[in-house]
């Protein structure tokens, strides 16, 4: 599949409903693109778990995990098969069905992005087992990815992904100052975290989910 193949095209920061069209189209290029994420990862895993006993094994699991797909993976390597893995990941999420879209869902009308934090452990001690936790902490609306166009000049898939790498960052350092539940507890207007792209004064608003122990990107202003 080519890369970008939705664009917006326009003089100046495009229009309202220009943005959203265009930013959904592509918000659906990058549905297809991750469908298969971790599925990917989790072969991966099958195949390199019993190999992983030592430090520098565990780390070569953590690079081919990163690059089947994943965002960034930190190992915490041990002895004796022992060792832990941290992965950050972005897939694809129908809010409509509250679910991440699978390989064979229909992609929505406006696909959300769902930001993972998944640690992936191993007991070690000959069990041959990985242990696998993972959920969504953060989620990033389509109409927050329109915002992002329309304020900061986002015109491509490549584009938006890097933004929701910046929006996932600084929910990561957010979470660093503060523990779990205080990060799940955010102000009535939501937290607001600053958008370091371009020296730009825009902020994206995050909110608590309705059902989920997860943040969502609601929107992003100046």
């Amino acid at each position: 599949m080519k890369s970008n193949m939705h664009t917006i095209q326009s003089i100046g920061p495009p229009p309202e409903r220009h943005a959203d069209r265009v930013v959904a189209e592509m918000m659906r290029e990058i549905a297809r693109k991750h469908v298969t994420l971790w599925d990917e990862i989790s072969a991966v895993v099958v195949t390199c778990k019993k190999g992983a006993g030592g430090p520098r094994a565990q780390h070569k699991l953590g690079e081919r995990i990163k690059r089947a797909g994943a965002y960034h993976t930190k190992v915490y390597p041990g002895k004796r098969g022992r060792f832990c893995i941290v992965i950050y990941d972005f897939t694809s999420y129908d809010p409509g069905r509250d679910a991440e879209i699978r390989p064979g869902d229909p992609i929505p009308p406006k696909p959300w992005i769902a930001c993972n934090l998944s640690v992936l452990d191993s007991p070690g001690g000959g069990a041959d087992k990985i242990e696998v936790d993972s959920r969504p902490l953060l989620f990033i609306t389509c109409h927050a990815m329109s915002r992002v166009a329309q304020r900061l000049g986002a015109r491509t898939s490549a584009h938006l992904m890097t933004a929701t790498q910046i929006i996932w960052n600084e929910c990561i350092g957010l979470l660093n100052t503060k523990k779990i539940d205080a990060l799940l507890a955010p102000p009535p207007d939501g937290w607001r975290v600053p958008l370091p792209i371009m020296g730009s004064s825009v902020h994206a608003i995050l909110k608590r989910h309705e059902k989920r122990k997860a943040l969502i990107c609601a929107t992003v202003i100046d």
